[in-house]
């Protein structure tokens, strides 16, 4: 059996999850402090609703400094080298990187051209422990405007996820166990998720409401042992309810702009109900639409997990060449963890980059089709 671990916390023994023969079940999707500058990497339907095409970038690095101190107690595993015997393994704390591209599409009605929906593609990775899940998206959305001026979005989005377990770092008291994976494997599923997005300007300067749930289709991911397989870990649906409001003349000051915005998701249970609830409520005030800070509190049934101060800065790039307007906005979290980990780790960073830009293809010159006999036509002669 795999040896009894010391890790620095009692959340830790999430990182084994990929590692024995029980079934991780309301494992969640990675979590992000950004959630309301990022919305397109849990809510496909969010795609092209800012009617410009945007590149996301974010990086998420939780609990820095947590490492694994789990000396052996019975034999020496022979992928650590000499120079370690205290087998520490740095570096194992939860990492996620996620990049997403997102386009409107327009389309003629009338005399103007209308947003009627988005197109999308995204990449994550998402380090836990010694496993690594690695997720390729790509939906649509469709939209349609309502009289009063607001719009109602929906999406859907196919998902490759891809599970891989570096079994070369494991500890165990026996080398010989046959449950426990030795070297590199992995697993890859398919899924799909929905979502639905509304805004209304009519509301205050503006709101906006998210739905969505990502891993409708459970799945299973096998590793391979030998020549067997063992069911590791088990993917689940995980439900978002989001919403935020835009105040302008914050306090009375024209230059200052108040962003308050809730975010609460769960994970789907064997027994069909959601369990695990996570609530995170943060305001972002921007001051002359170029520097923001705010905070950011995340809490769980059991208590309280972290304080986050967030800073955001708007770069004044001004217009592109083509005359269409772009924006990058640029944000920074620091996650003052208020759980027991806080004594084994230095914190949560995560940095995060939008960029918008806009362009449209100028309208096809009218064609003008002439006849042979009628070339020479005097205009005189009808």
């Amino acid at each position: 059996m795999i040896s009894s671990m010391k890790f620095k916390a009692k959340s830790a023994a999430l990182l084994l999850g990929g590692l024995s023969v029980l079934q991780l079940y309301a494992q969640q999707d990675p979590s992000y402090t950004h959630f309301a500058y990022n919305k397109l990497l849990y809510n496909p339907a969010y795609a092209g609703a800012s009617n410009n095409f945007c590149l996301n970038a974010i990086n998420h690095q939780q609990w820095v400094g947590y490492d694994d101190e789990s000396p052996l107690i019975g034999a020496q595993n022979p992928s650590f080298p000499a120079g370690n015997p205290n087998q520490i393994v740095t570096g194992i704390n939860p990492r996620t990187t996620g990049v997403g591209f997102s386009a409107p599409i327009r389309w003629k009605i009338g005399e103007e051209k209308k947003n009627v929906g988005g197109a999308y593609a995204a990449f994550i990775s998402d380090q836990l422990g010694y496993e690594n899940s690695t997720y390729f998206r790509g939906g649509l959305a469709g939209a349609y405007e309502l009289p009063d001026g607001s719009g109602i979005r929906v999406g859907l989005e196919i998902t490759s996820l891809t599970k891989q377990l570096d079994g070369t770092k494991l500890r165990y008291h026996d080398p010989n166990d046959p449950n426990i994976p030795t070297g590199l494997t992995g697993d890859t599923k398919i899924n799909m998720g929905v979502g639905a997005y509304y805004t209304n300007p009519n509301i205050m300067d503006g709101i906006w409401a998210s739905l969505s749930m990502t891993n409708m289709l459970p799945s299973q991911f096998q590793y391979n042992v030998g020549n067997s397989n063992i069911v590791a870990t088990a993917t689940t649906p995980n439900l978002y309810i989001a919403g935020g409001t835009r105040m302008e003349q914050f306090l009375g000051n024209p230059a200052l702009r108040l962003e308050p915005a809730v975010l609460l998701k769960s994970a789907m249970g064997e027994d069909g109900g959601f369990i695990k609830p996570e609530l995170d409520i943060q305001g972002m005030v921007t001051y002359n639409s170029l520097y923001a800070a705010g905070v950011n509190l995340r809490s769980y049934i059991a208590g309280v997990d972290a304080l986050s101060l967030m800073l955001g800065y708007y770069v004044p790039i001004g217009a592109s060449g083509t005359g269409q307007q772009q924006t990058l906005r640029v944000g920074y979290s620091y996650d003052i963890t208020l759980s027991n980990v806080r004594r084994t780790s230095f914190g949560t960073h995560e940095l995060q980059v939008n960029y918008c830009f806009n362009f449209t293809l100028p309208d096809r010159p009218p064609k003008i089709y002439r006849h042979p006999r009628w070339m020479q036509r005097d205009p005189n002669v009808d």
